[in-house]
Order: structure tokens, then C-alpha cells, then sequence
């Protein structure tokens, strides 16, 4: 069986309900650590402005759990990027790195868009103290309910480069994801009026 007809037939179950977010997961690959995660929640925002926050590497770590770090290190035009992210684990747990290639891709156009990020760990060199995440595929699934509401689908799939603690997996799977998208939309209300002209290209290359 491929490892596609196996994620296929792999059944979701709820881990978690929370603050208005569902959490899903499944085990797919053999000896996988961290199962793939799925949240879904309606926020309140205007979708452009979402996407706007959520490509604008810069300040991720204003809002991205554990986010220390995120640098653009190279583009293709404005929807499409190579992004170094650096993520914080508590001690003793050694910090994760991971070079992604960040997508902006049209599925209804002014309704329906997805952001995927996909690990290529090879773009770059090792960095010292730091484990290159060799694997991994996050997905903000983003639909228009009306001007001022979204339904969002976050979407986990990776393989943190060695062990963790179980406390810190369960931790991942149960906060991690609710977190994420309640931190998004807190960034979407503190950050009303911020992102006007990144809108407006955004609205102009995407619709």
C-alpha cells in the first residue's frame, strides 16, 4: 500500500474540543511521533487580512506558538516564498529549524485560498544547537463566511527530527493547535488598519 492510499484510509478521531476549535488526529507513517492534526473554528476577521498576517514571516512570532524566529530568505513574486522558521522548545528539549517553501494557492477566487508550507531542509545548512526539522507540511485552510468572518482549517503534518517527551506531544496535540488559530485571531483584532496595502495587493493578485 502506498503511503498516500494509506493516509487515505486512516480515520480522524477528535482529540479535543475547545474555545470553539475541534482538534482531529491520525497516525499515518510507521513510528510516526506526532500524529497529523487537523483544527477547525470560525474566527472573526476579513480573510485578505488573514492571509496578510499569516505571510507576513516578520512578525509570525508575534503570534505563532513558540515561534522564535521566522526570515524571509528568498521569494518568487508575492505568492510564493522560502521562509528559515525557528521553533522554541523549553529545556532540555533541543529548538527546532525548518526552511519552508511558503504557497499561496487560489481554490475559490475571494472565497477560498490556502497557505501550504512545505519543509525542504536541504535549502540550507545546519545550524549549530539546532535540529533541522527534515519533514513537515502545515496548511492554513482559509474560507469566507461574510466580510468579518472566516472559517479556518489548520492542518499539521511533521516529523520533528527525533523524540520528544510524551508531556510535550500531548501538550502539541492539545494546545498547540487551539492556540494557534485563537492567536490568529487575536492578531487579526489588534492588528486592524496595520495591513491595508498588503490587502489591497493581496485582493488585486488573488481575486
Amino acid at each position: 500500500m502506498t503511503a498516500t492510499a494509506a493516509a487515505d484510509q486512516s480515520t480522524w478521531h477528535t482529540v479535543i474540543e475547545r474555545d470553539g476549535v475541534t482538534v482531529w488526529a491520525r497516525d499515518v507513517r510507521p513510528g510516526q511521533i506526532l500524529p497529523d492534526l487537523r483544527a477547525k473554528a470560525v474566527i472573526r476577521g476579513e480573510l485578505f487580512h488573514a492571509i496578510a498576517i499569516i505571510i507576513d514571516n516578520r512578525r509570525s512570532p508575534e503570534w505563532m506558538p513558540n515561534c522564535a524566529e521566522a526570515v524571509e530568505i528568498g521569494s518568487d513574486g508575492h505568492t510564493s516564498s522560502l521562509v528559515y522558521s525557528v521553533t522554541n522548545f523549553p529545556w532540555p528539549v533541543a529548538d527546532r529549524d525548518t526552511v519552508l517553501k511558503v504557497d499561496i494557492e487560489t481554490i475559490t477566487a475571494g472565497q477560498v485560498y490556502e497557505i501550504v508550507m512545505t519543509a525542504q531542509p536541504s535549502r540550507l545548512p545546519p545550524a549549530e544547537g539546532r535540529i533541522r526539522i527534515p519533514y513537515s507540511e502545515i496548511v492554513f485552510a482559509l474560507r469566507k463566511i461574510q466580510e468579518n468572518s472566516i472559517e479556518i482549517e489548520y492542518r499539521l503534518s511533521v516529523d520533528p527530527g527525533g523524540s520528544l517527551p510524551k508531556w510535550l506531544i500531548r501538550s502539541t496535540i492539545r494546545n498547540t493547535m487551539v492556540n494557534t488559530i485563537r492567536s490568529l485571531e487575536s492578531q487579526l483584532f489588534h492588528t486592524q488598519g496595520e495591513y491595508r496595502k498588503n490587502i489591497a495587493l493581496l485582493e488585486q493578485l488573488l481575486n
